[in-house]
């Protein structure tokens, strides 16, 4: 078990090379959208990377402990149909949340036509972070490795550590492009487009719909 908990260094930089391309491709159609409908720019970007990351980190550790304890067998279950349902429920959920929030907060106008800011993002956090659960859940040659070294070590604890430091390198380049670069261009879309705001909220909300059903069905 030793010998894997000394590879933890070189699990972290696999994640970290994981998360500077094909993560960070992967992750744009899914948090795009959202960042062009949220409200707020960079200093409040933690409100939706924060969850989503949580959602990949709990999901990367998780499948590292199950192949630690359940051996090479678990790396089937990354195949069912149950992760793609996971990750296009949740991505239509928080679709139909921003295009519920969109009309919602435009009836709520004031009579100067100031749009109110409604308290309705309690749900969005968890359609964020079950997100980032079927994002990372879904197969890649890096996390197949990591669940057979995992499995190789024939060790929950061990495969806890692997698929943690596997979790902490793949989120952080994302969490940064999403958080800061994101964020902003977000918010510097939404400032040039005022006058169209509610309707890059829909269409927002709408890409997010389309592609959560497609996910679902493959």
């Amino acid at each position: 078990m030793e010998d894997y908990l000394l590879n933890l260094p070189t699990v972290f930089i696999i994640g970290l090379v994981f998360g500077i391309g094909p993560c960070t491709i992967t992750c744009l159609p899914y948090l795009g959208p959202v960042f062009l409908s949220k409200e707020g720019g960079v200093k409040d970007s933690w409100k939706i990377i924060l969850p989503f990351s949580m959602g990949r980190m709990s999901s990367y550790t998780a499948l590292g402990a199950l192949s630690g304890y359940a051996g090479a067998s678990i790396e089937d279950m990354i195949h069912t149909p149950m992760v793609a349902w996971m990750l296009g429920g949740a991505t239509v959920a928080v679709g139909l949340l921003i295009f519920w929030r969109s009309y919602a907060n435009q009836s709520a106008c004031g009579s100067h036509g100031k749009r109110r800011n409604l308290q309705d993002n309690r749900f969005l956090p968890s359609g964020l972070f079950f997100m980032g659960v079927g994002m990372a859940a879904t197969p890649c040659a890096p996390l197949a490795t990591i669940m057979l070294t995992a499995a190789a070590t024939a060790s929950t604890y061990s495969g806890f550590l692997l698929g943690f430091s596997f979790g902490v390198g793949a989120v952080l380049v994302p969490a940064l492009v999403f958080g800061i670069g994101m964020a902003y261009f977000g918010q510097r879309i939404r400032e040039i487009m005022q006058v169209w705001r509610s309707v890059l909220e829909r269409a927002s909300a709408c890409l997010l719909i389309i592609l959560g059903v497609g996910t679902i069905t493959g």
